[in-house]
C-alpha cells in the first residue's frame, strides 16, 4: 500500500505524469520530494505546494527516502537512482508506481490510444467533476481554465494509459478506452503489428466484468469472456454523431446511442477530431453511471488542455498563433486541417521534430502531413532521450520536404523562427507551433513578446 512508504522521491519530477503523481502523494499526506536535470516551471509550482523539487542530483538525500520513483528515461547509472539502490531504498519505475496508486481505488478507468489520450482523459474528468462524482484523475497535461483532475475519494481512478514502453500493461482497468492505434514509438516497437499486439495485451488486462470502449475502426480487438465491448465512431457504432454543424471555429453534433438521438453537444475546443474524443468520453461516462445529456453539457464547458491547439497570441500584424503538441504525422495533419477550416489566410506550420527514431521511421508520413500548409519551417530535432545516430535528423526531413515544395525553410533556433514569422505573417494568417518539445513554451514566449 502507498502508506507503507512515508516519503517518496521522484527522479524526473518535471514530467507531467510525475508531477501529477507527486501531487497525489502530497494530498495523501506523504512527504514528497523530487529532482530533474533541468529547471522548469513545474519545479517552481511544486515548491509552492510544499514539495522539495530541485535541479540536479543529491544522491545522499535520495538514499534516505523510503521509495524512489523514476521514469523510463532515467539511465541506470543515474547518481540518485544508484545511491537509492545502494542504500536498499525500494526503487520503482513510474509505470509500476502508477499501478500501485491505481490498486488503491475501487474502480479504474484507463484511456489508451495513439492520439487523444490527454484530451479524452481531461474531458472525462471534467464530466465527472460536473456530475459531482468522487474521483482522482491522472492527466498528462494541464487543463485550460482551471483544474479538472480530482475531487478526492478512493472510488474511481481515471488515468491515461500510455503505450510507450508498454507502460499501460501494468494497469488492470475496469473501464478501458482505446481511441485509435497508429504506429509510433519506433524505439519501443518494430512495426504496427507489434504495437497492435501490445494493445491486445492491454485489452486482455481488463478486469472481469469490465468494458472496452473502442473506436469502431478497431472494434476487432479481442476480449476475454466476461468483458463487454462498446464502440464509437463518426457515423457508426454504439455511440456516434449526427447533424454535425460548424460555426465560429467549433463543431456541434447530436449524440446518437443505438438509433436514439439523446443529447446535443457543442464543443468549445477546436477540431473535427474532437467529435470522436467527446463521443469516447461520453461513452465512458455512461459506463460510470452518468447520463449522456449530463456529459454533453459538461463538455460544452470544457476549454481543452494546454498545448492542444491552444491560442498563444495575436501578432501585431493581425496573424493568430496557436501551439499544438502534435509530433506524429496524423496529429500534424489534424492540426493543419483544423486551421484550414478556420481561416482563409495563409497557414505557416513551424515544426520541431521529436526524437530521431520517430523522424526516420515515419519520414514518408511526415513528408505528406504538411500538404495543406502554405509555408513550413523546420527546427532542429528535440532529441529527448535519443542521439542523432538513433534515426534521422530534422535537416533530413527538411531536405525531403524541399523536393515537393518551395516554401520550406530550415532554421537553427527559436529566435530565427520568431524573426521569420514576424516578417512574413499577415492579418488573417495562422501560425501553428507544432511539436512535443520546447517549441510550445520557448517559441510561444518569444512571440508573445513580439
Amino acid at each position: 500500500m502507498l502508506h507503507d512508504y512515508p516519503d517518496v522521491h521522484f527522479i524526473g519530477i518535471g514530467g507531467v505524469s510525475m508531477k501529477s503523481l507527486a501531487l497525489y502523494c502530497k494530498q495523501r499526506g506523504l512527504s514528497v520530494s523530487g529532482s530533474d536535470i533541468a529547471d522548469c516551471p513545474v519545479l517552481r509550482a511544486l515548491a509552492e505546494q510544499g514539495i522539495r523539487a530541485y535541479v540536479g542530483h543529491d544522491p545522499d538525500f535520495a538514499a534516505t527516502r523510503s521509495l524512489a520513483v523514476y521514469t523510463a528515461a532515467i539511465p541506470s547509472d543515474d547518481p540518485e537512482l544508484s545511491a537509492a539502490r545502494a542504500a536498499k531504498v525500494l526503487c520503482m519505475e513510474r509505470k509500476a508506481f502508477l499501478a500501485l496508486v491505481a490498486s488503491e481505488f475501487d474502480k479504474v478507468a484507463a484511456v489508451a490510444g495513439s492520439h487523444g489520450k490527454t484530451t479524452v482523459t481531461a474531458m472525462l474528468c471534467a464530466i465527472l467533476r460536473s456530475a459531482g462524482a468522487k474521483f482522482v484523475g491522472h492527466i498528462g497535461g494541464d487543463c485550460i481554465g482551471g483544474e479538472c483532475d480530482s475531487t478526492g475519494g478512493t472510488e474511481l481512478f481515471v488515468t491515461e494509459a500510455c503505450e510507450y514502453n508498454r507502460t499501460f500493461l501494468a494497469l488492470r482497468p475496469d473501464v478501458a478506452l482505446v481511441l485509435d492505434i497508429a504506429f509510433d514509438h519506433p524505439d519501443c516497437y518494430r512495426d504496427v503489428d507489434e504495437m497492435r499486439d501490445a494493445f491486445r495485451a492491454f485489452c486482455s488486462n481488463i478486469a472481469d466484468g469490465g468494458v472496452l470502449i473502442v473506436d469502431n475502426a478497431d472494434a476487432d480487438l479481442p476480449l476475454r469472456r466476461g468483458r463487454r465491448r462498446v464502440t464509437f465512431g463518426y457515423t457508426s457504432g454504439d455511440f456516434c454523431a449526427a447533424d454535425v454543424g460548424y460555426a465560429d471555429g467549433t463543431y456541434s453534433f447530436t449524440v446518437v446511442r443505438g438509433r436514439e438521438k439523446i443529447a446535443r453537444c457543442r464543443l468549445a475546443v477546436r477540431g473535427k477530431h474532437n467529435i470522436l474524443n467527446a463521443l469516447a468520453a461520453i461513452a465512458a461516462a455512461a459506463e460510470l453511471g452518468i447520463e449522456p445529456s449530463v456529459s454533453a453539457r459538461a463538455i460544452e464547458g470544457f476549454c481543452g488542455v494546454k498545448r492542444r491547439f491552444e491560442k498563444v497570441c495575436d501578432l501585431a500584424s493581425g496573424a493568430q498563433v496557436f501551439c499544438d503538441y502534435a509530433h506524429h504525422p496524423d496529429e500534424i495533419a489534424a492540426a493543419i486541417d483544423t486551421a484550414r477550416v478556420m481561416t482563409r489566410g495563409r497557414i505557416t506550420a513551424v515544426f520541431e521534430p521529436h526524437t530521431y527514431s520517430r523522424t526516420k521511421s515515419l519520414m514518408d508520413e511526415f513528408s505528406e502531413a504538411f500538404f495543406w500548409a502554405d509555408e513550413v519551417l523546420i527546427l532542429p530535432t528535440y532529441a529527448a532521450r535519443e542521439k542523432p545516430s538513433d534515426g534521422a535528423s530534422a535537416y533530413e526531413l527538411w531536405r525531403r520536404l524541399r523536393r515537393r515544395r518551395s516554401e520550406c525553410l530550415y532554421l537553427e533556433g527559436y529566435r530565427e523562427a520568431r524573426d521569420c514569422i514576424l516578417a512574413h505573417a499577415h492579418a488573417g494568417d495562422t501560425v501553428l507551433l507544432l511539436g512535443a518539445g520546447s517549441i510550445g513554451t520557448e517559441l510561444s514566449e518569444l512571440l508573445k513578446g513580439q
